[in-house]
């Protein structure tokens, strides 16, 4: 994959917003996001059908604005839209058990630290996302935080391996990731939450 795909990296679900879903998430895709995942998780989560048309949407929207399409951890619901890629937890399947249907598609796994690294094989895995960074709030299982310097430590080890920042990252810090070894930031609330979507996109962007 194209490290550059990961320079903004939007991830949201159906209830991580005020309005409508669609139209935050089509008007972040128009505005410049580079990469989109579909985490759709907690109280209020979409299921069954409803799900699989959500996601069958916001593949429609990611296919208009030439964006790939990633699919948090729900392999089944992945396969079953043709979404462009899944990305996997420490507690997730396996990539090594992945069936031959993600063999020419993104793979993404979270890793936060050498621990979880050395435990971790990457031979199939196009991109690491790493963090929590920063206090967040949009995530109940993040952990404690790694600082830049956990960024910084794990670019080290992973060589060239393109790599996300993830974990409450926001205006005021994000430059600090991408100057210690982040190929790009994640957001969830920075942008599913602004009052301006154009606006919070193009300010990640400057």
């Amino acid at each position: 994959m194209n490290p550059e795909d990961l320079r903004l990296y939007f991830i949201c679900g159906s209830n991580n917003v005020q309005r409508d879903a669609l139209l935050v998430i089509e008007e972040a895709l128009a505005h410049g996001v580079t990469m989109f995942q579909l985490r759709e998780k907690g109280p209020g989560a979409l299921e069954g059908e409803a799900l699989t048309d959500f996601a069958a949407e916001i593949k429609h929207l990611c296919q208009k604005h030439s964006v790939p399409f990633i699919v948090n951890d729900d392999v089944p619901l992945a396969e079953r839209v043709g979404a462009d890629g899944i990305h996997l937890g420490q507690d997730d399947q396996k990539v090594t058990s992945l069936s031959s249907y993600f063999d020419d598609k993104i793979i993404g796994l979270s890793v936060r630290d050498h621990t979880e690294l050395e435990q971790s094989d990457l031979s199939n895995v196009d991109y690491i996302g790493t963090g929590p960074v920063f206090p967040t709030h949009s995530k109940d299982d993040a952990g404690s935080t790694i600082g830049v310097e956990g960024l910084e430590a794990m670019r080290q080890q992973i060589g060239e391996l393109p790599m996300v920042a993830i974990g409450g990252i926001n205006s005021e810090n994000f430059r600090s990731c991408l100057e210690n070894g982040a190929d790009g930031v994640s957001f969830i609330s920075a942008i599913a939450q602004a009052e301006n979507v154009g606006r919070a996109v193009k300010g990640f962007l400057g």
